[in-house]
């Protein structure tokens, strides 16, 4: 409904300044007409006709406006009646009352009658124009008062203009006997002076656009408060100040501050190492790979609940420079990963050395997120499994495979294919052996996965345990970019299939069967599971009555054409604006938060915040009816609004930001700020560090 609903507004859009541009020509004409005592009736009933649809198609935009904010809420709708409505509105109000009644009959208008009508359609064209450039461009997300009054304030003194301007003209077209041949001289070269503005406003803004070469990653006027007291310090929040008053940076605490162990016996120690290398993909294709290892995916890291981890990063010769970011994992600020923001990126020839004690469990994973879009992309990620302290020691009557999806780029297009992360002899399955698939999905966007061959469960969801999940079969999965399910299963006697997408090529089949054969039967998609109805219900670690000491809202947006940091491309907006000027949630230790998530976009946005477990509280306004949710991806489709709650209890400068990391890439990423957490750390060309 939402797609319909929105694609409706879109369309109804481009015919209103579509009618409205052509309804101006005709009223301009009627000018001309008056000073010739003629009576021109195609251009009257043109005006006449044209005037009729677009006020027609006012409403119609209205109604759609209303049936949205009916079927979706006010979030859906509030930019569009408190900024656009009046701009549509009054001018079509103003059209009925001044336009219509001098196109009516056939005696040709005075010339001042004329003109005013010529000046109110006019000004209703205005208003169609900037209200499409404000969806397109420029989209007042959460309007406020500055933005409910801008925009008719100039759109005030356009009419105003415009209704001196054609009298003036009016005027000189009687005296000086003027007729259609100048109308059509003076429209073109007014056109060719607009398209000659606007190039060179989009030119300027573009060059304008470019962010600095050294900028910190968050900025002071971005700071949203949620509603609850501002916290002691918070004007230092963020970047250092070397001028900040002594007393505010003496509490603050910088991110490399908020590390892991620095001394002590790892229990677990790895060594990886970034490095390019020339891979074979499941499909044939042949990619130059940035892989960890020279392996991708890269080494399955398997560590136990509690244990001290350290990870040593060496680039070899990845020049963009590489992180690791711990996805899921709520690692201390300083081992997050995030180029500009908790580190500087590791260049070749250089290492870093990651230290933190692990306190949950689950299926994880780790990837860089420098220039993520692009290194995600070409092979550096691998799985980060947490076993529980007392998991048993019981191989050969168990098998734990992970397995990711990800999409590749080939010289004959994208190429999507499942990887098994380790030993491809894992296929093999004795009968009767209890099976557990760690499902990553490493690509960007959504896939859907199914399993063919048995019933099966969905033992977790981003790490997160189901409550008493139940058998099911024939369902499909879909899992969300960065997400990941965990299914268990009892291998029957046949082969088993892993089929992505339904399973349409072979590289997007995993066969698993006793004998090693490559045969199952994978049968058409069935349902869709939906893990708010599945599993036993149960009370959530948060629950919506809570009382929060901090609320904040994210709505979603896109905006179909803008420049960004030099370049031009559909951005992607969170709260009506692109990264560095999406807002910064700052909140104090220990605070309760909720966060309001409202997608109104045509794309899926798995909002991923850094460092902290989501609890899911409702879903379009209803809460869960299964087991409760504890995401750290949020899989948030078009035309939904999702409620989460998290305790602000691991202090730092967080990023929040989705992972469809071209979305990222162009503008959709913000952050959490912790009160008095500062960070040494800059972004740009000039430092080399490049975060997504």
């Amino acid at each position: 409904m939402f797609e319909t609903l929105i694609s409706l507004e879109m369309l109804l859009l481009i015919a209103l300044a579509a009618v409205w541009a052509l309804t101006g020509i005709a009223a301009n004409g009627l000018k001309y007409a008056a000073s010739r005592k003629s009576a021109h009736p195609l251009w009257r009933r043109a005006a006449r006709i044209g005037s009729w649809t677009g006020v027609l198609l006012v409403v119609l935009w209205g109604v759609n406006t209303a049936a949205t904010w009916l079927m979706l809420g006010w979030e859906f709708v509030m930019d569009r009646v408190a900024v656009m409505l009046p701009l549509l509105a009054l001018p079509a109000l103003s059209v009925i009352a001044f336009a219509l009644p001098a196109l009516n009959g056939n005696r040709p208008a005075a010339p001042e009658r004329a003109a005013s009508a010529a000046a109110s359609v006019h000004t209703m064209a205005a208003g169609a124009w900037i209200v499409l450039a404000l969806v397109w461009f420029d989209i007042p997300a959460i309007p406020d008062l500055r933005e409910s009054t801008l925009y008719l304030a100039v759109l005030a003194a356009a009419a105003a203009l415009l209704r001196l301007y054609h009298r003036r003209r009016a005027v000189t077209i009687r005296s000086r006997g003027q007729g259609f041949a100048m109308m059509g001289l003076r429209s073109c070269a007014l056109a060719l002076a607009a398209f000659v503005l606007m190039a060179a406003r989009f030119l300027w803004s573009m060059e304008r656009g470019r962010f600095p070469a050294s900028m910190p990653m968050i900025h002071p006027e971005t700071f949203d408060y949620g509603g609850g007291v501002v916290p002691a310090g918070a004007a230092t929040s963020g970047h250092h100040d070397p001028h900040a008053r002594h007393a505010a940076a003496s509490a603050a605490v910088s991110v490399d501050e908020l590390a892991g162990p620095r001394t002590g016996e790892p229990d677990a120690r790895f060594t990886l190492v970034a490095r390019k290398k020339r891979i074979e993909l499941p499909s044939g294709d042949a990619v130059e790979a940035w892989t960890f290892n020279g392996q991708v995916p890269g080494p399955s890291l398997v560590v136990r609940e509690g244990d001290l981890v350290e990870v040593e990063l060496v680039n070899q010769d990845i020049d963009l420079g590489v992180t690791l970011h711990w996805h899921g994992v709520d690692v201390p600020n300083a081992e997050d990963g995030v180029p500009g923001l908790t580190q500087n990126a590791v260049m070749p020839g250089e290492s870093h050395t990651y230290r933190f004690v692990v306190n949950e469990t689950g299926t994880h994973w780790y990837h860089s997120h420098q220039t993520a879009s692009i290194q995600v992309a070409k092979g550096l990620f691998g799985a980060f499994i947490i076993l529980p302290k007392d998991h048993p020691e019981t191989e050969g009557e168990t098998a734990d495979i992970t397995i990711f999806s990800h999409d590749w780029e080939t010289a004959d297009g994208t190429r999507t294919a499942l990887h098994v992360s380790g030993d491809e002899k894992q296929r093999i399955i004795p009968p009767g052996t209890e099976v557990r698939l760690r499902l990553v999905n490493s690509a960007s966007y959504q896939k859907m996965f199914s399993l063919h061959g048995t019933p099966f469960r969905v033992a977790a969801i981003d790490g997160w345990d189901i409550n008493a999940p139940e058998p099911v079969a024939g369902m499909r999965l879909k899992i969300a970019g960065g997400g990941r399910y965990d299914v268990t299963f009892t291998m029957p006697g046949h082969p088993v299939a892993l089929a992505l997408n339904g399973g349409k090529k072979p590289e997007q089949v995993i066969v698993f069967s006793g004998d090693g054969r490559k045969s199952a039967d994978i049968r058409p998609g069935g349902p869709v599971l939906d893990p708010f109805d599945y599993g036993a219900h149960a009370p959530a670690p948060i629950g919506a009555g809570d009382a929060f000491d901090r609320e904040f809202r994210m709505v979603l947006d896109q905006l179909y054409l803008g420049v960004y940091n030099g370049g031009s491309n559909t951005l992607w907006a969170i709260n009506g604006e692109v990264f560095p000027h999406t807002p910064t949630f700052v909140v104090s230790e220990g605070d309760l938060v909720k966060m309001r998530i409202v997608n109104r976009t045509y794309s899926d946005h798995p909002m991923h915040l850094h460092g902290h477990h989501l609890v899911v509280l409702s879903r379009n306004g209803k809460p869960y009816r299964g087991s409760p949710l504890v995401l750290d991806t949020l899989p948030v489709e078009p035309g939904e609004t999702w409620e989460v709650a998290f305790r602000a209890d691991n202090p730092g400068i967080w990023m929040d930001h989705c992972h469809i990391l071209e979305h990222a890439a162009w503008g959709m990423a913000m952050h959490l700020a912790y009160a008095n957490v500062t960070t040494p750390y800059m972004i740009g060309e000039a430092t080399g560090n490049h975060p997504e």
